[in-house]
């Protein structure tokens, strides 16, 4: 508005306020001519002040107009990435105009991963507001607070909550347009009627049945009663009430389509411009397979194929797809059912006036989020000086240049497209990661867009080249002593040569190089040979310049015998120390092969040994090709027809250990004449086993005198109670005098025996240190 007018119209609005009753003359008359003019001038710039409002007012509601409701197939799935690990990488991307809101349908099990993983980017002029869904409480903790509910039963249920006149009943009260047969009622639910009348059947037979009459009382006073089975239409004229009935019939909904979410994403913005969505889900494994195809000198030509599963609502149509070998970190965690904690319930004294108190904040303790991009806007709020202010990424990803041929793959997996834009340098995040190569993962980038339709899977070819390799007959022994015979020290095993005897035959299969700079995932591998099938293997991971033995079936044109001697050498060290005597040599198993080329071509034989503990191979043993954590690998070439041997000789280091005070005559003597044992150590023994075998003939003697004094002790009693009895019969005297003689002559016997147990007891005392000495002063190293 002009600034003239303005005034104007500000001097009319005062001036009208100042009009009092006058008497009309000459002087009123031309007053009220210039109060009809001052009048024109401020009605016509109230209309230019109302004029102006107005179209401000639709300015402003053309600059903000409100969001279009857009379904997921504006943002198309574009970029996939599989993970071994069984979850996907999702993008999706698409152009959309001005404000808008798309909703991205879900399976209710995929949300939890939805939720901590979806990333929204909005390239253009524009900003992310917020990512709304539906809550996931139960349909009856949503409905709680509804004034009234319906069942699904019909009316002619007994105790029915359905139907209309149920509904009726519950809007007690609420405003309704009804019509009907003979027109439209409008005004509150009186009341709901119900009434049963009997109805004619056939043969006389009546039934009853329930009639409804709605009750509608106008603002005039006027009562109108409609039967329920002429309404038409109810329309429910409350605000609040329709409200509640949508309330009702979403919460209903969505508790019987269990399985589905919407996620609703919000954008504001002018023009066209692209936005991105990314998001993690459970995914099928990505699966290989492989197959060799081997021509007539041998060489492999190898071919892979990766297999993919779409079991998701939506088609990939021409999307960018890559899949992932190796095992990240991921879990679920369940983000989207509301959370509650506990609270106690504090009751208010009566007696207690409650004031609010504040706190003086804390210098420098904000906790708002400081300025910088971020993928949507967003806001800061805490006590501080922290504030938030989110924008869009507008810069350009930078997107890498694709090599020629149908893969490529990159150590450690660096993703383009989205996770390009979102680059640590611009995101404001100080972080110590980099993109460089993380542990062990791989990617395999298929360069040609692919399509896959929803709930179908397809091969997807990875790798086709020559590696290099040849055909080979593999032998795996596995008869090897067990355990308890490694560890076995008894000297009473007999160490025998094994009778030869026939194993079974060899596997043919293939040595297989990667020359590429791939890795290769396990899967299963089928072998062409010659133009036909040869057999089947499966694979372990394979990674770059890795050697790898693949078997796929039975090799009947080779032949294996074994022969298997056990055998122990000679004491290597003899030690004896302080009476304990040890004697460390080494246990030899040494096995003997016969392979066997019965067919009129060239033979590659591979045997392999296993790794045990303690065992070394013997240094006559010829040195293996390789040698991996389980087995010793031994390569022999066989010409046409021929036979060769090859002896694989191991030793494991054994310790015997004796203490050579406890030890008996006969084990001292088993010791002695031990083959590992040498003569000078022998003879160095031979003084121990003479004092060991007095020593034992001393322990004899004196256990057969005590045994005699026992004897004589027991014999002794049984006189003294034969005299006793004796002394009262008549007659006994010569008996009594015999038992008398007996018992002296036992009683001189005692006295020698104690004579010579103190004599063998000393010599045994001369004897036991004598010993002692030799063990001390025997002292092999």
């Amino acid at each position: 508005m002009p600034k003239a007018t303005k005034s104007a119209a500000r001097c009319i609005l005062i001036t009208a306020q100042k009009i009092e009753p006058v008497v009309v003359n000459q002087n009123t008359k031309n007053s009220m001519k210039y109060l009809s003019v001052l009048l024109a001038i401020g009605a016509l710039a109230f209309g230019t002040h109302t004029q102006t409002r107005n179209e401000t007012r639709e300015s402003s509601k053309q600059s903000n107009p409100s969001p279009s409701r857009l379904s997921a197939t504006t943002l198309p799935i574009k970029k996939i990435v599989l993970y071994s690990n069984g979850v996907a990488h999702v993008e999706r991307r698409g152009v959309v105009t001005g404000n808008v809101e798309i909703d991205l349908p879900f399976r209710q099990s995929q949300v939890d991963d939805v939720l901590k993983s979806m990333v929204v980017v909005d390239r253009g002029e524009g900003n992310i507001g917020s990512i709304s869904y539906g809550s996931s409480q139960p349909a009856s903790a949503r409905t709680a607070e509804i004034p009234f509910s319906v069942d699904a039963e019909t009316e002619d249920s007994e105790d029915s909550r359905g139907g209309l006149a149920n509904i009726l009943s519950q809007l007690q009260g609420d405003n309704v347009s009804i019509t009907y047969a003979n027109g439209t009622a409008i005004g509150a639910v009186v009341t709901v009627n119900k009434k049963d009348v009997s109805v004619g059947l056939k043969d006389d037979e009546k039934r009853t049945v329930p009639v409804y009459t709605v009750v509608i009382g106008s603002q005039a006073g006027e009562l109108t009663s409609i039967p329920l089975n002429e309404i038409r239409s109810v329309k429910l004229l409350d605000a609040n009430t329709r409200r509640d009935l949508n309330e009702f019939s979403d919460a209903v909904a969505s508790a019987r389509r269990r399985d589905s979410k919407t996620i609703t994403i919000t954008s504001k913005g002018t023009g066209q411009r692209e936005i991105s969505v990314s998001y993690v889900v459970a995914a099928p494994i990505w699966k290989t397979s492989y197959r060799v195809v081997l021509d007539e000198k041998g060489d492999p030509f190898f071919q892979g194929w990766a297999i993919v599963d779409n079991v998701s609502d939506d088609d990939w149509r021409d999307v960018e797809l890559s899949m992932i070998t190796g095992s990240p970190v991921s879990f679920i965690q369940n983000l989207q059912k509301p959370l509650y904690r506990y609270r106690p319930i504090v009751p208010i004294p009566d007696d207690l006036n409650l004031t609010p108190q504040i706190y003086d904040p804390e210098a420098g303790n904000g906790y708002g989020f400081g300025e910088g991009n971020g993928a949507g806007s967003g806001s800061g709020s805490g006590s501080g000086d922290g504030s938030g202010n989110g924008g869009s990424i507008t810069e350009k990803p930078e997107l890498f240049s694709s090599a020629n041929g149908n893969y490529i793959v990159s150590s450690g997996y660096k993703g383009s497209g989205l996770s390009d834009t979102l680059a640590i340098d611009d995101s404001g995040v100080n972080t110590a990661a980099t993109g460089e190569a993380v542990g062990d993962l791989f990617e395999y980038k298929i360069l040609a867009p692919v399509t896959v339709e929803k709930n179908r899977s397809a091969l997807i070819p990875i790798v086709q080249t020559r590696m290099e390799g040849e055909r080979v007959s593999i032998y795996r022994d596995e008869a090897v002593p067990s355990a308890k015979e490694e560890a076995s020290t008894d000297d009473e095993r007999e160490l025998t040569a094994l009778p030869a005897s026939s194993s079974p035959r060899a596997r043919i299969g293939l040595r297989l190089k990667n020359t590429t700079n791939l890795t290769f995932e396990g899967g299963p591998l089928t072998v062409m040979d010659s133009g036909a099938y040869a057999g089947e293997a499966l694979m372990e991971r394979l990674k770059p310049r890795e050697d790898r033995l693949i078997s796929f079936g039975i090799d009947l044109g080779t032949l294996i015998r074994t022969k298997t001697e056990e055998d122990r050498q000679p004491a290597k060290i003899i030690k004896a120390v302080e009476g304990v005597f040890q004697i460390h040599y080494f246990k030899t198993l040494k096995k003997t092969y016969w392979l066997s080329n019965q067919t009129p071509n060239p033979r590659v034989f591979y045997i392999e040994r296993p790794v045990r503990k303690g065992w070394e191979l013997s240094a006559d043993t010829p040195k293996p090709i390789s040698t991996t954590a389980r087995f010793y690998r031994f390569r022999v070439e066989l010409k046409p027809f021929e036979t060769q041997q090859i002896t694989i000789g191991e030793n494991l280091g054994m310790m015997d250990r004796y203490e050579l005070r406890t030890l008996s005559p006969k084990d001292l003597l088993a010791l002695v004449v031990k083959k590992t044992i040498d003569e000078p150590t022998r003879a160095k023994l031979a003084p121990l086993v003479d004092l060991r075998i007095k020593l034992n003939d001393i322990d004899l003697k004196i256990a057969r005198g005590e045994k005699e004094a026992e004897e004589i002790a027991a014999d002794q009693a049984r006189l003294r109670e034969n005299i006793e009895a004796l002394t009262k019969t008549n007659g006994a005297k010569d008996l009594i005098a015999r038992y008398i003689s007996r018992a002296s002559e036992q009683e001189s016997r005692i006295e020698t025996l104690s004579t010579e147990r103190r004599a063998l007891l000393a010599e045994k005392d001369t004897l036991e240190k004598q010993l002692a000495n030799a063990i001390i002063d025997l002292e092999l190293k």
